[in-house]
């Protein structure tokens, strides 16, 4: 007989994880991290340089994994419970920011960050919408 399998949304003693209000800040406390560390490195010579280390970017994936659930029922509770879909749009906010800082300061190379705006945080470049058949226009308005 084979062995049982767990659902993906239950805990390791086989019950679905259930929502609780708690989730909210603990979410909002995962994703609030600085973008970067910087430290203080001494040098053979005496001198003191500095070193700028990116923050490990948080996730969703990571943020379900804590939990002991999956994306897929982060999901269903910001569809059934308004607070925690505020908490995940200010935890995406927080991610978009720690993905930006590290990007302009060089921590992230700009390919990892141009692919990660586009599929975490739904980001498009400026081109053309081959889709709509309608071309990107873009006017430049003086106040003068």
């Amino acid at each position: 007989m084979p062995a049982k399998t767990r659902s993906r949304a239950e805990k390791s003693d086989g019950k679905p994880l259930r929502y609780q209000s708690e989730f909210c800040a603990r979410l909002l406390a995962f994703f609030d991290v600085p973008p970067f560390t910087v430290t203080e490195v001494a040098k053979r010579d005496g001198s003191v340089t500095l070193v700028e280390t990116a923050a490990e970017l948080p996730t969703f994936a990571a943020f379900a994994k804590l939990l002991g659930t999956t994306c897929d029922v982060l999901e269903s509770w910001e569809q059934k419970h308004p607070a925690f879909r505020e908490a995940a749009r200010k935890a995406r906010d927080l991610q978009g920011n720690i993905l930006i800082q590290n990007s302009l300061r060089g921590n992230y190379s700009s390919s990892f960050a141009v692919f990660t705006a586009k599929n975490l945080l739904g980001w498009k470049d400026g081109k053309e919408d081959a889709a709509s058949g309608a071309p990107l226009v873009v006017r430049w308005e003086s106040d003068k």
